[in-house]
């Protein structure tokens, strides 16, 4: 485990829960109002539940602890204290291959105790998601066989039923072209697969339209994971272009009267880094989503199936590469906001501002891709 002394547990916790941390201290400090139990905590063992969960991007150093060139990592944070953050924490990387070990010594468990081993297999399942946005945790922890409470997902049922409503006309749209199906008699029993393929797409009764689609059981099941959450990020593309939009306001509406002569040139800079790299991060997303809705459109407008076949194929990795752009500008726009509050840009202390744009230029970076391309 690795000590952390740079004193950023209390910045991760002012900025809340975003798409790219798990703040689960703040879950438990609130469990008795949430109505958070033992039996519904998101893991076994006491501390793990006051941690964060991070999605890391990796410096070059860090790479050689996580055995590939991957650029990015998920790391867990256990605080010495969880009543003064300042004394630091403990850390490590998922996919550190020494995990089960180095976390069994350092919280004093039996790496071999079911309950711990439990905890070790659900981390992996953190890691294997591309981001912690509250829907892709809602729609992975209602098919676990572990059940966590709603507290970590902080949905209303609202919003849950606009993205299901999204996610099922969509595929009510495949369902129809698939089976060719346009009669009213017909329409229901399409609506009926749609709605099944959303809550259970593994049930017997879509066999037809994996065989419309020429696809074997494995190709299936995860093209429809890749494509479910391929349409989540396209519900969402609005509302984040939209706080996209909001925070490259924020930064550039700062006071910089506050700040001597000499560290303004440095203040833009860094400014004008942030705003650039999520532009780019933001055209690469719209891309991607292009692509999609064109290949889309090919299918359901000429039937080329070819089209389709060659996206759900493709899904499982673009939902991932989604994932990655899009969480990370959710996670500065998210944190941004939350730190703001109800001030006005302008009355924001732009010295405490600093350290929260350097993190976000670290999270936005495309440095690192390159370093490891």
């Amino acid at each position: 485990m690795t000590q952390n002394t740079f004193g950023k547990l209390k910045l991760l916790k002012s900025g809340g829960s975003t798409s790219r941390v798990m703040d689960l201290l703040s879950v438990q400090e609130s469990a008795g109002a949430l109505g958070l139990t033992s039996k519904t905590s998101m893991f076994n063992t006491k501390r793990l539940n006051t941690s964060f969960i991070v999605k890391h991007t990796l410096r070059a150093w860090e790479r050689e602890q996580v055995s590939g060139a991957r650029i990015s990592a998920t790391k867990i944070i256990i605080p010495m204290s969880e009543t003064n953050l300042d004394s630091g924490g403990h850390s490590i990387f998922v996919e550190d291959p020494g995990l089960a070990e180095k976390l069994s010594t350092h919280l004093g468990v039996a790496k071999t105790l079911p309950r711990f081993r439990e905890d070790i297999a659900r981390l992996r399942e953190l890691c294997a998601l591309p981001s912690f946005d509250p829907y892709l945790l809602y729609d992975h922890f209602r098919r676990s066989k572990r059940k966590v409470s709603d507290a970590y997902f902080q949905m209303s049922a609202q919003e849950v039923s606009q993205i299901s409503e999204f996610v099922a006309g969509q595929i009510n749209l495949l369902v129809r072209r698939a089976l060719n199906t346009a009669q009213d008699g017909s329409l229901l029993q399409a609506r009926r697969l749609a709605n099944t393929l959303f809550e259970d797409h593994e049930s017997e009764k879509l066999d037809v339209l994996r065989s419309a689609l020429n696809m074997t059981p494995d190709q299936y099941r995860l093209s429809m994971n890749g494509w479910k959450g391929t349409l989540y990020y396209c519900w969402r593309a609005g509302a984040c272009g939209k706080d996209l939009s909001d925070f490259l306001t924020a930064i550039n509406a700062l006071n910089l009267g506050q700040l001597h002569a000499t560290d303004r040139d440095e203040y833009r800079q860094l400014v004008a880094g942030v705003s650039s790299e999520a532009k780019q991060r933001w055209a690469r997303v719209q891309t991607k989503l292009q692509q999609y809705h064109d290949q889309f459109a090919r299918f359901l407008n000429h039937g080329d199936g070819g089209a389709l076949s060659s996206f759900l194929n493709a899904a499982p990795e673009l939902f991932v590469e989604m994932g990655d752009d899009i969480s990370r500008i959710q996670h500065v726009c998210a944190s941004w906001r939350f730190w703001q509050g109800d001030r006005k840009a302008s009355e924001l202390p732009v010295a405490e501002g600093r350290a929260l744009l350097l993190d976000y230029d670290s999270v936005l970076s495309f440095e690192e891709q390159r370093k490891a391309a």
